[in-house]
């Protein structure tokens, strides 16, 4: 799974080089950007991501880390018996295309990361850490903001290709999902150079 997507993003880049090159004009900009998450911040953590765009593609480093509220453990895990916080490592490489204003319009892309569940049963306070690899689609949409100041909604859809893992404490378990998604939004800093 993994090399599909290695294969998959190593296709993407050739065709956009491939069409940059045929281009008479370039008309490229280089940016590099800041992107934070604020629904993380509200709940006790982070989500950073630092990226650079060219050539009609977007590349983000992500680190993330959060303390879901115990509904979400009950929504995505179908219990209410562990507490969940999370720590997310990944890349992301979004087609945007060749326009005039890359500080706005829509995107589309592979979001690639590794994630730590760390389950605390909340009884008995024993925890434990779950991992799961994601791979998936991603969209949204950048809207300018003012002066390289930007808000991008999107959303994803993640399959985990590593195998199901569980934790149980007496009558009470938990396991990892297999399929995933999550609809948020950043806010960013733009900076064309």
């Amino acid at each position: 799974m993994i090399r599909t997507a290695i294969m998959m993003t190593f296709l993407m880049l050739t065709i956009s080089f491939n069409s940059q090159a045929q281009t008479e004009k370039n008309t490229f900009e280089q940016k590099i950007y800041f992107e934070a998450d604020p629904l993380a911040h509200i709940n006790k953590g982070y989500s950073l991501h630092l990226g650079y765009e060219n050539w009609g593609w977007r590349f983000d480093l992500t680190k993330v880390k959060v303390d879901f509220p115990t509904a979400f453990t009950d929504a995505f895990y179908g219990t209410k018996a562990f507490d969940l916080r999370t720590k997310i490592n990944g890349i992301k490489i979004d087609y945007i295309g060749n326009r005039d204003n890359w500080i706005k319009g829509a995107f589309i892309g592979i979001d690639v990361n590794h994630q730590q569940l760390n389950f605390t049963h909340i009884d008995s306070q024993a925890s434990e850490d779950l991992t799961a690899l994601n791979i998936g689609l991603r969209a949204g949409y950048k809207f300018n903001l003012f002066k390289g100041f930007y808000i991008t909604p999107w959303g994803a859809v993640w399959k985990n290709v590593t195998p199901d893992k569980t934790f149980s404490v007496g009558q009470d378990q938990v396991t990892t999902n297999q399929w995933d998604w999550i609809m948020t939004a950043h806010i960013g800093y733009a900076y064309t150079f």
